[in-house]
């Protein structure tokens, strides 16, 4: 038994030997990796490296929320009214305008944009658009009202005459003859009374409110 032992292990020996031969003359066959070159003489190449994009997120605009627009409701404005003509307490309606009439106690007040009214029956006015200009266009039976003091008294024209004026005396005449003045200023002509007499110019302008002629109408009242 104790001879059979010590074969055995000089087996294991001679075997351990055997290995470890057949791997070092493997170890002379089998060529050496590049990877366990001389470290001196090993050229290592690197690759260039892309530099790193890195995405910036801009910075989300904050949007200042705007305070609702306030509703305005337009107002209408009240309508003015339009204004109220209130008539002169004295005036004459006539040929569709009203003319304030002022009294004066002489017939050589000039008139201006009134009617002149002299001892009740006799008016006169510049023969201008806003007086006495369109009564010449008047004929026979043509109707007019006279307000006096709230009081309005209707009339119709009766007669018309235009009368010559003298540049020297200043009367007036018919065919260069006679004086009409006093008669006109009375409403009377041709022995006949009437209720109101208006007079203005007429004929060829002087150009200093004067004029060749007079225009007068002779009206009756009627009613």
């Amino acid at each position: 038994m104790g001879k059979s032992l010590f074969l055995l292990v000089i087996s294991m020996i001679m075997g351990v030997m055997n290995c470890s031969n057949a791997l070092m003359a493997a170890d002379s066959v089998v060529p050496k990796s590049p990877i366990f070159a001389d470290p001196l003489t090993v050229e290592i190449k690197e690759e260039p490296v892309e530099p790193a994009v890195i995405a910036v997120s801009q910075p989300t605009a904050v949007i200042a929320s705007q305070p609702a627009a306030a509703v305005i409701y337009a107002q209408t404005a009240p309508a003015t009214p339009a204004p109220v003509y209130v008539a002169p307490a004295n005036n004459i309606a006539i040929a569709g305008r009203t003319i304030e009439i002022v009294d004066v106690a002489n017939t050589t007040v000039n008139a201006g944009n009134h009617v002149n009214r002299f001892r009740g029956k006799f008016l006169y006015g510049h023969n201008s658009a806003g007086v006495f200009g369109p009564i010449v266009g008047l004929g026979v039976g043509a109707t007019f009202s006279v307000t006096t003091n709230g009081v309005t008294k209707n009339y119709m024209v009766a007669n018309m005459v235009t009368f010559e004026k003298n540049s020297t005396t200043g009367q007036l005449q018919l065919n260069g003859a006679g004086s009409y003045m006093n008669g006109v200023a009375a409403a009377y002509y041709g022995g006949v009374s009437y209720d109101l007499s208006l007079m203005t110019c007429a004929g060829v302008s002087y150009g200093n409110g004067d004029a060749s002629h007079r225009f007068v109408i002779f009206a009756k009242a009627i009613n």
